[in-house]
């Protein structure tokens, strides 16, 4: 089509008109190391999902700390110790409470991971992994906010900051670890 519109337009002065032509040679670029493949777009997503279920889930040990600042805050921990209430038995039932606090959304976040059934955390491998990796959290989490609370006098203070912190260390890990398998996975890339 472009050939005759050329030849169309020539000067019947230049010459044979079907001397003159465009030529078009094809040279596809080959794929380098940075095209995207569908694993590392996948990749991508379920780092994603994990920032968002972080962020979901810096919220829930944050939320215990109000309870024991606002407690110490208006003397009401010290009404209780005066009253008889052994120390061990106000932190282990205070732990114990947390922790059946914690469960409920861990179960949502679990539910919501079935529901959508998204293969990097329901896989039948990586689902009880998951499942125990949730509970630790809880566990692990909630011993480190209760010395924390000491630093507090207000409890929505106390509240904002854990929160912060909770994201800034969760994001900043997985962040540190995607980047570092991207890394990985470039390094065999010829």
């Amino acid at each position: 089509m472009n050939n005759a519109i050329l030849r169309e337009h020539l000067n019947k002065s230049q010459g044979n008109p079907a001397a003159y032509g465009i030529t078009l040679i094809n040279h596809p670029m080959v794929d380098t190391s940075y095209t995207l493949s569908q694993e590392q777009i996948l990749q991508g997503t379920d780092v994603l999902i994990a920032i968002f279920i972080i962020v979901a889930m810096s919220f829930v040990p944050a939320s215990f700390v109000l309870f024991l600042v606002y407690e110490r805050f208006t003397k009401a921990k010290h009404l209780q110790f005066v009253s008889g209430v052994n120390v061990i038995v106000y932190w282990t039932a205070n732990y114990f409470w947390d922790m059946c606090s914690y469960v409920v959304p861990a179960m949502c976040c679990i539910l919501i991971l079935l529901i959508f059934d998204i293969p990097a955390y329901t896989s039948k491998n990586n689902f009880p992994a998951v499942v125990s990796l949730f509970l630790m959290y809880g566990w692990s989490v909630t011993p480190v906010m209760y010395p924390v609370s000491f630093l507090f006098e207000e409890p929505s203070t106390a509240y904002i900051c854990l929160i912060v912190i909770n994201l800034f260390v969760g994001i900043t890990c997985i962040v540190t670890s995607f980047l570092l398998e991207a890394f990985l996975f470039s390094s065999y890339v010829p």
